[in-house]
Formats: C-alpha cells, sequence, structure tokens
C-alpha cells in the first residue's frame, strides 16, 4: 500500500509518518517547507496549486491519502478568513477534485476537528458522530466546509475529528497546549487556564495510530479519533505540572467571563470515540501519555 501524508511538518503529520515507519507500505510525504527527514520520500508542494498538486499525485501514486495540511491557529483564521478557507477549504477542494480525476479509487482521509460543534449540546454527553455542527469560529466552519466537500467524492472516504492535540516533534512549527505550560512553568511564569472549557485532549501518537487504522481497516464515514479523558485545559495543565514535578501554584484558572479570546470556543467539546474503539482505536489516558512524553522533554 501506498500512503501520501499532506502536513508532514506539523505534529500530526510527523507522528504519522514514525508511526507508519513500523508498518509495510510505501509512505510519501508532502509538506511546504523542508522534507522532515533527508530519508523520506518528500516532495514539497503548495495544495493551492492545482498543478503541484497533480504532479504530487503522479509522484507518489497513492492508494491513501491521508490529508493533515491545515491551517489550524484558531485566532489567526479569525482574523484572515480568506487565507483560512484557501488553506482548509480550497486546497482539500482541489486534492479531491484531481483524485477525482486521476485516482478516483484512492481512500481519501481528512483530519477535523471538535470546533465543527458549538458546545452546547442539548444533553450534556460527550459528542457521537451524527450529531448536529454548528460552528462558532471561522476555523470550525471552514473544516465543516472542507468535509462536506470530502462527502462529494467518488471514492472511498472517512472523516476523522479529534480534538486539543498535544505532543512533540522535531519539526514542530508551533506549540500546543503541553508545549505551552512546560515552558512557561519551567521559567516560573504563571499560566491562565480555561476551567470552563470542556475537551477531550489527544495525543497526537494517538492521533496518527488511528488514522493508520482508518487506512489498514478500510474505514469509511465519520469517526471522532480524541483522548480517552474529559478535561478542561486547567486540569490538563495540573496533570502536566504533576507529571514533570513542576509548581501547580502557578497555574492560574480562568473563565469566559475573564477572557474573551479573538475567535468563539465551544464551552463544551467532549468527543466521544466508542465507534473508532470498535475498530481497534485504543488511544491513552491523559497521564500515561504524559509519562511517555516525559522522557522525550
Amino acid at each position: 500500500m501506498r500512503i501520501l501524508i499532506t502536513g508532514s511538518r506539523g505534529l500530526v503529520g510527523y507522528h504519522l509518518w514514525k508511526a507508519a515507519q513500523d508498518r509495510p507500505w510505501k509512505v510519501f510525504l508532502t509538506g511546504r517547507g523542508e522534507s522532515p527527514d533527508e530519508k523520506s520520500s518528500y516532495q514539497r508542494a503548495d495544495l493551492t496549486q492545482p498543478a503541484e498538486i497533480i504532479q504530487l499525485l503522479s509522484w507518489a501514486q497513492p492508494d491513501v491519502v491521508i490529508h493533515s495540511a491545515a491551517m489550524t491557529l484558531v485566532d489567526s483564521c479569525q482574523e484572515n478568513p480568506a487565507l483560512c478557507w484557501q488553506h482548509n477549504v480550497t486546497s482539500t477542494q482541489l486534492l479531491l477534485e484531481a483524485l477525482r480525476n486521476y485516482r478516483p479509487q484512492t481512500h481519501f482521509i481528512f483530519v477535523s476537528t471538535d470546533f465543527v460543534y458549538d458546545g452546547f449540546p442539548k444533553e450534556r454527553r460527550p459528542y457521537i458522530e451524527g450529531d448536529y455542527e454548528a460552528p462558532l469560529s471561522v476555523y470550525g466552519a471552514s473544516k465543516l466546509a472542507a468535509e462536506a466537500w470530502v462527502k462529494t467524492y467518488p471514492g472511498p472516504w472517512a472523516i476523522a475529528r479529534t480534538a486539543l492535540v498535544y505532543g512533540w516533534a522535531p519539526t514542530l512549527p508551533r506549540d500546543n497546549i503541553l508545549l505551552r505550560v512546560l515552558n512557561q512553568l519551567r521559567e516560573d511564569r504563571p499560566i491562565s487556564l480555561f476551567t470552563d472549557q470542556v475537551r477531550t485532549p489527544t495525543w497526537a501518537a494517538d492521533v496518527a495510530t488511528g488514522l493508520l487504522l482508518l487506512a489498514e481497516k478500510k474505514g469509511q464515514g465519520l469517526y471522532h479519533l480524541a483522548g480517552p479523558d474529559i478535561e478542561t485545559p486547567f486540569t490538563f495543565g495540573e496533570k502536566v505540572a504533576r507529571t514533570w514535578n513542576l509548581p501547580l501554584d502557578k497555574l492560574q484558572p480562568l473563565t469566559a467571563e475573564d477572557f474573551q479570546p479573538i475567535a468563539p470556543r465551544p464551552p463544551y467539546s467532549p468527543l466521544s470515540i466508542e465507534k473508532a474503539r470498535a475498530l481497534g482505536y485504543a488511544p491513552h489516558p491523559t497521564e500515561a501519555a504524559l509519562a511517555l512524553l516525559r522522557n522525550q522533554l
């Protein structure tokens, strides 16, 4: 099997590449920057340019495309909606059109987000696949619009929604909640974390394993690939501090009344992973994932 991974320089993309090394597959990587590893099969490509997409598909000849490339900075998306739409929606549309024309049986797996939900469910329970979507932010709207394009693809497709992805990678272009908490506490500086945003934080390595599981099992349709624990950013920060033996008193509780970010966030968006579990998905609990990450950081 030949797998093409977009966004290979990002956190999920890096872990996809690492996890795929243990599989008997040919793995091809793409991104906008330099290759994440000199030994990898890598081709730079701008996915907003149709000619570059066609060249990329001709090179990789994929049986599976895992599309993890995206503009994911939520506030930047809110401030630059046209750029966000170009990178999250247009690129997905163009990639799907090229596959439809040149490799119509390719299994297309799209990485999405819990931000497609508004965080005001009728029942206070984790969202399940098929629940009503109503994004609050430009970022969430862009991912939902991209999902709509995926659903028009005539070949096999899967959409994998994840949430509050954390971890470390040597190619990482920006930080995430884990690295922000670690950096602040190690420098003995306070960090404010929301106590009224409820999520399911997800280790990037688990997302990658779940995505490769979808490829291996030829999973189709909508799946949630998130962590098993329901947390707030504040409780997550507490677990980080305890794992690295850092001071808890530098963690400061924050609520929506105290601070309004540029882009609105859903107040309650944990994801149910029961459908993915039935396929074999088995993510690490938060404390177990952090214990493993401690050896890297």
